[in-house]
């Protein structure tokens, strides 16, 4: 009977209907065991040991034999040196030349094989341009076990080429993007990420090219009918002695085939266990990243600690210039600028202008999802080019163009003096910790070992260095990816989100390493968050980006309470955004009239008539006791009014409240959070009428 699980696939709605569809679905797969399996399976009886004895006895069936295996592996190893490159530039390429190229490997699978081999003929032939070459030479293909290389080389590149190219495409861009940021060119990022990660997808593209070249007969009855193929063989003995005689050579090949198969079982089972994130380098037992908290004894803790807080030892050579090792000691001035972009980029329909400056600071980049931020990113790290502009990252010029031009000085990604952390992690999976923190250094540093233990220290990872990427938890990851964007000695550290799918309390954790390894390095942080809570708590700034337009730096308090305009206002959380009209103005104070009531506010930097919104911050809304004196003080405006709504929102109520106007009947709708203790000690639940107070200086008037 089949088990539960099968009955939850097989089931329908209707009852057991599961037992017609299975037994309809065995069925098929019984007539199709049966027309491959039939044919294998017949093979034995009809051979008897004094035929299989005699052929084996021949010399020519060996000699096949020997022929086949040698040439299909020197070909499928010329197409692995040739195709597998080939299979990395197509990944990565979407023009119209990688287009045709992909084309035109193709061909081979689908042209005839006798057709493929007399392409090759007229080409390699004696009367084919490379033929004759060859011939003036004294070398030939034809009838050569060259040959048959050439002829198994061309309808097995493209099996190699297209699985290679597959299984390239199939990796995380972001770990060769890391790779680029952490000082790695192309070529090595090549040999070690790309390679090591595809590898079980191009050794099964090899074994298939392998097994297809082995059994390639038309192609290579053309260009070298001597010496014979096993192929070429088996069909001379079909030919020429009967079917008895050529069952024992198809036997021979049969065999040849399944010990194949075997050899390729613990290939294909690793590739599956890679594919269920087990890592192909681990060395003992293998168990599941658990949370932090429930960490074994003898793993460090996610208490803060001071281990680690010394600066690094050794500087690291970035690319042709020495990037200076932070450090909490040094007298440069904490104003010194580190980042200055001014950048002009275009992508579709999106359009970015914007300019920053940051130094020895926390600089958090906030806005909408679609607003630019990782964009930005990106552009500063050497992942993207910009239009026009200008780049400077720890005093050197990353960047400068003018628009329309394409000779502009760029500093590729691998030779910024810059470290980056990705959204996701983007750790390496076939490597270990302690070889993913010193990933692009350990050649360049003179102490590794002294950088691994200062690193792990500073971020909390001692005792984790021998674990695998898919053995942490989730803030373990996080902590690694720091530490190994911190190696390379930047000067500027750019965190994409990093934290966003991290719990409240492991963020609150990480955002503390983060604000001390700033504070020890002296580095400038640029933090890109959607998150305003996020944004807020990290950063020394907070710089409001929106459709790729900086609209609004100033210290996180500044913003929140005095945004530039009405877009900022809307971002930052100001709920209450009221539409009105300036009635009086000056450097003292001002009166603004809002849905029939006036408020009174601080200094107006408008004139008597002009629109504006005042914000008011949900927060700055303030409930009166019953038994408050109903003449307000000077600087705040009291209003009655009843409430509509409320909602609670964690720690928080938010409600909503509708004034009350002398001249209208209903005045404006205002938003109000209060914490649950105010809540509850005022009794909110079982009153609707209040009086609210605002303060004049609350109000913040912007241009409508």
């Amino acid at each position: 009977m089949p088990s539960d699980s099968a009955r939850s696939r097989w089931r329908p709605s209707g009852g057991r209907g599961w037992i017609r569809t299975e037994t309809l679905f065995g069925l098929l797969a019984a007539v199709l065991l049966l027309v491959v399996g039939l044919p294998i399976l017949s093979l034995l009886p009809g051979i008897s040991l004094d035929s299989l004895a005699a052929q084996i006895s021949e010399r020519g069936l060996l000699r096949a034999v020997g022929v086949s295996l040698g040439s299909a592996t020197l070909a499928t190893a010329l197409a692995a040196v040739l195709g597998i490159p080939t299979a990395y530039l197509l990944a990565h390429s979407e023009s119209r030349v990688s287009w045709l190229t992909r084309g035109l490997l193709v061909l081979p699978t689908v042209l005839p094989p006798v057709a493929a081999g007399v392409l090759l003929l007229n080409v390699f032939g004696p009367a084919g341009p490379v033929g004759a070459l060859l011939s003036a030479g004294g070398w030939t293909f034809v009838n050569a076990f060259g040959g048959i290389v050439i002829a198994q080389l061309f309808v097995t590149t493209p099996f190699v080429v297209l699985t290679a190219e597959a299984a390239f495409r199939s990796l995380d861009p972001v770990l060769e993007e890391a790779s680029q940021t952490l000082g790695q060119g192309t070529g090595r990022t090549f040999r070690r990420v790309a390679l090591p990660l595809a590898r079980y997808g191009i050794l099964a593209g090899l074994a298939l090219g392998w097994m297809r070249a082995l059994g390639e007969f038309g192609a290579t009855v053309v260009m070298a009918y001597h010496p014979h193929s096993l192929p070429v063989y088996l069909w001379l003995e079909l030919t020429g002695r009967g079917l008895q005689s050529a069952l024992p050579v198809a036997l021979v090949a049969l065999v040849i085939a399944v010990l194949t198969l075997v050899m390729a079982e613990p290939l294909a089972r690793s590739g599956m266990a890679r594919s269920r994130g087990a890592s192909p380098g681990l060395r003992g037992p293998t168990r599941p990243a658990a949370a932090e908290a429930h960490a074994p004894r003898g793993l460090p803790s996610e208490t803060p600690s001071s281990a680690g807080m010394e600066p690094l030892a050794e500087s690291v050579a970035v690319a042709g210039h020495r990037a200076v090792a932070g450090s909490a000691r040094e007298t440069r001035s904490a104003s010194e600028t580190l980042l200055a972009a001014d950048i002009g980029y275009v992508i579709g329909g999106f359009r970015m202008q914007l300019e920053l400056t940051a130094g020895r600071e926390i600089v958090s980049l906030f806005g909408p999802s679609g607003a630019g931020k990782s964009t930005l990113l990106r552009l500063l790290a050497g992942l993207g080019r910009p239009e026009r502009g200008r780049i400077v990252l720890g005093g050197v010029v990353c960047f400068a163009g003018e628009a329309g031009r394409t000779d502009g000085d760029a500093v590729a990604a691998d030779r910024r003096p810059a470290g980056m952390v990705f959204q996701e992690p983007a750790l390496f999976p076939h490597l270990d910790v302690a070889r993913n923190v010193l990933y692009g250094v350990e050649r360049v540093v003179q102490d590794p070992e002294g950088l691994l233990a200062e690193l792990t220290a500073t971020t909390r990872l001692q005792g984790l260095e021998r674990r695998f990427p898919h053995e942490l938890s989730g803030g373990q990851q996080q902590r690694v990816a720091l530490a190994r964007a911190l190696a390379r000695r930047p000067r500027v550290l750019l965190l994409d989100e990093p934290f966003s799918s991290l719990d409240f309390n492991m963020k609150e954790r990480l955002h503390r390493d983060v604000r001390r390894i700033q504070r020890t390095y002296g580095l400038c942080v640029l933090y890109v968050t959607h998150d305003l809570r996020d944004a807020c708590a990290l950063g020394d700034r907070l710089a409001v980006i929106s459709d790729g337009r900086l609209l609004q730096t100033g210290p996180p308090l500044e913003v929140l309470r005095r945004p530039a305009n009405f877009d900022v206002a809307r971002f930052v959380a100001v709920r209450n955004l009221l539409p009105g009209v300036v009635e009086a103005s000056g450097s003292r104070g001002g009166l603004v009239r809002c849905g029939g009531i006036s408020l009174a506010t601080g200094p107006v930097p408008f004139i008597t008539g002009d629109a504006v919104y005042a914000c008011i911050r949900p927060e700055d809304v303030v409930l009166l006791k019953p038994d408050r004196p109903l003449a307000p003080p000077a600087d705040e405006n009291v209003l009655a009014g009843g409430v509509l709504s409320e909602q609670l929102r964690g720690p928080t109520y938010s409600l909503t409240l509708c004034v009350e106007s002398a001249a209208e009947g209903q005045g404006p709708i205002l938003e109000i959070e209060l914490p649950v203790r105010s809540y509850d000690s005022l009794g909110i639940g079982a009153r609707k009428e209040w009086r609210v107070s605002l303060r004049k200086s609350a109000i913040h008037l912007v241009a409508r």
